[in-house]
C-alpha cells in the first residue's frame, strides 16, 4: 500500500495540512481568548466608570455615602455583573443585589493602584474585577465591577468543540480530494507507463501521447519521445550497418571459398594456380581493407566527441606525403597529380595518422573515379584562420540528388562499378568523421562528366 505513491502523496499532504491546521488552530485560540479578555476588560472599565459618574452626581445631593450608593445601585442595573460601591479604606458601603452578603474581597495593593492610575484589574475567586475611582481630585472611594470568568470560558469552551469537530473533518475532506487529485495527476504517469512498457527494440517506432507540452509531465514524455527517436535512429543505424558489412564481407569470403574449393577440387596448372593465388590475394587485401575500415569506423562515439591523440601536425609536411603516396596510384592510370602549397607553415593539434588517412581516401577516391588521361589536383591555402585541403579532379562526377548521401557508410553512386574498383563506401564515411572528429568541416562540388572538388576546413593551432 505505502509504496504507491499517490497513497504516500496522500500521507504527506495529509501530515502537513493536520500540522497547518492544528497551528492554525492554536493561534486563532490564543488569539480569540485575548480578544475575549480585552474586551471584558474593556466593558468592566467602562461600567465602572459610569457607576463612578453616577455616584459622584448622586452624592452631591445626598449627604450619605451608603445612600448615594444605594441609589445609584438601585437606578443602574447589570445582568451578570457584580457592582460594589467601596470607600476610601476599602469598606463596602454598597453592593448589587446579586452578591447578597457575599462581598468580593479587594486588597489594599488594588485600591492604591486604581488611585495612582485610575484603573485597577484583578481576578479574584474566579472573577474579573475593575476598580476605578470616584474622583482624581477627592478621595471618595472607588466603584468595583466584577463579572465571572465563566462567560469567557464558556464561549472559548464552544470554540475548542468546534475546532475539535472541524479539524478532523477538514482533514478528512482534504486527505480525500488530495487523494483524488494524486490519483488524476499521476494517472498520466501511469499511462506514460503503460505505454512504455509495450516499447521495444521491434517497435522503436511507437511514442508517447503528449496532452500538455507546457507542463512537467508534457515536458517529461517529450523527452521521452526524443530519446526514442534517438535509439531508434542508432538501431536502425546499428541494423544497417551490420547488414551493408554483412553484404560487402559476403561477396569476398565467396570468392576466396569458391576459388579455393576449385583449386582443391581440380589439378591445374603453374599459370591457372598462379591466377587463383592472385584473386586469393586480391579479396584477401579487399577484406583486409574493409576490416580495417570497419575498425576506424567503431572507433567513432554515438553520444560524446572522439579522444583523439593531441599532437602537433605539420599539415604541409602530410599533405606532401600524401600526394607522394597518390602520386604512385596516379601513375598506374596515367593520371596527373598536382600539388599546390599556396601558404606559408601550417600547423595544427590532432591525430596525424587519422589525418593522412582522411586525406589518402580522398585521393584514393579521386583515382579511382577519374578516367585515364585526367588530372588530380591537391591544393594547400588558408581561409579566415582555417587550414584549406581541396581535392579536385576531372572524373565521372557525383549527381546534385546523390552529393548528400555520399558521406554515408557503405553508400556508393555507382555499386556494381564501385565494387569493380575495389570500394565498399567506407572512405568518405572515414574521411567525414575524421574531419569532424578535429573540429573541421568538409564539403563538397561536382557535376556529372565534370568532376568533383572535396574541400577540408581545419582550424589551426593558435
Amino acid at each position: 500500500m505505502f509504496d504507491s505513491v499517490r497513497t504516500r502523496l496522500t500521507l504527506w499532504y495529509a501530515g502537513v495540512l493536520a500540522l497547518s491546521l492544528i497551528a492554525s488552530a492554536f493561534v486563532i485560540y490564543y488569539a480569540t481568548a485575548r480578544i475575549f479578555h480585552e474586551r471584558q476588560d474593556e466593558t468592566l472599565r467602562s461600567t465602572a466608570q459610569t457607576v463612578a459618574s453616577a455616584y459622584v452626581e448622586e452624592i452631591a445631593e445626598q449627604d450619605s455615602a451608603g445612600k448615594a450608593g444605594e441609589v445609584v445601585l438601585a437606578e443602574l442595573a447589570f445582568p451578570n455583573r457584580y457592582v460594589q460601591v467601596l470607600d476610601n479604606n476599602g469598606r463596602t458601603l454598597a453592593a448589587t443585589r446579586n452578591l447578597a452578603d457575599l462581598a468580593i474581597p479587594i486588597s489594599a495593593a488594588a485600591l492604591s493602584q486604581a488611585r495612582e492610575r485610575g484603573l485597577s484589574l484583578i481576578t479574584v475567586n474566579g472573577l474579573r474585577v475593575a476598580i476605578v475611582p470616584f474622583s482624581t481630585e477627592r478621595d471618595l472611594g472607588f466603584a468595583a465591577v466584577a463579572e465571572p470568568l465563566g462567560a469567557i470560558d464558556e464561549g472559548l469552551r464552544s470554540l475548542r468543540h468546534y475546532f475539535y469537530a472541524g479539524v478532523p473533518l477538514i482533514l478528512l475532506l482534504a486527505s480525500a480530494g488530495g487523494y483524488f487529485l494524486a490519483r488524476k495527476s499521476l494517472s498520466r504517469i501511469a499511462l506514460m507507463n503503460r505505454q512504455t512498457r509495450r516499447i521495444t527494440a521491434e517497435n522503436l517506432s511507437a511514442r508517447l501521447d503528449v496532452t500538455a507540452q507546457q507542463d512537467e509531465l508534457g515536458e517529461l514524455a517529450t523527452t521521452i519521445n526524443d530519446l526514442l527517436t534517438r535509439l531508434e535512429t542508432s538501431f536502425k543505424e546499428q541494423q544497417r550497418f551490420i547488414a551493408d558489412a554483412s553484404h560487402e564481407l559476403r561477396t569476398p569470403l565467396a570468392v576466396l571459398r569458391g576459388e579455393t574449393e576449385v583449386a582443391l577440387t581440380q589439378t591445374r596448372g603453374v599459370d591457372e594456380y598462379r591466377e587463383s593465388l592472385t584473386l586469393i590475394k586480391d579479396e584477401s587485401e579487399r577484406l583486409s581493407r574493409l576490416v580495417e575500415d570497419l575498425f576506424v569506423l567503431a572507433r567513432q562515439p554515438i553520444d560524446r566527441p572522439a579522444k583523439l591523440l593531441s599532437e602537433s601536425v605539420s599539415l604541409n609536411q602530410l599533405a606532401a606525403d600524401c600526394a607522394r603516396a597518390a602520386q604512385v596510384l596516379a601513375a598506374q592510370k596515367n593520371l596527373r597529380l598536382n600539388f599546390a602549397n599556396g601558404s606559408g607553415p601550417l600547423t595544427l593539434r590532432g591525430d596525424g595518422e587519422l589525418l593522412k588517412r582522411m586525406l589518402l581516401n580522398l585521393l584514393d577516391n579521386a583515382v579511382k573515379y577519374t578516367p585515364p588521361g585526367g588530372e588530380i589536383g591537391l591544393t594547400l591555402t588558408t581561409k579566415k584562420g582555417n587550414a584549406r585541403l581541396t581535392v579536385d579532379d576531372t572524373g565521372i562526377g557525383i549527381p546534385a540528388e546523390e552529393q548528400a548521401k555520399i558521406f554515408d557508410r557503405f553508400y556508393r553512386v555507382d555499386k556494381a562499378r564501385s565494387r569493380a574498383l575495389g570500394g565498399a563506401g567506407l572512405g568518405l564515411a572515414i574521411a567525414r568523421w575524421i574531419v569532424t572528429a578535429h573540429a573541421g568541416e568538409i564539403h563538397v562540388e561536382s557535376a556529372p562528366g565534370k568532376g568533383s572538388s572535396f574541400t577540408v576546413e581545419l582550424p589551426l593551432q593558435n
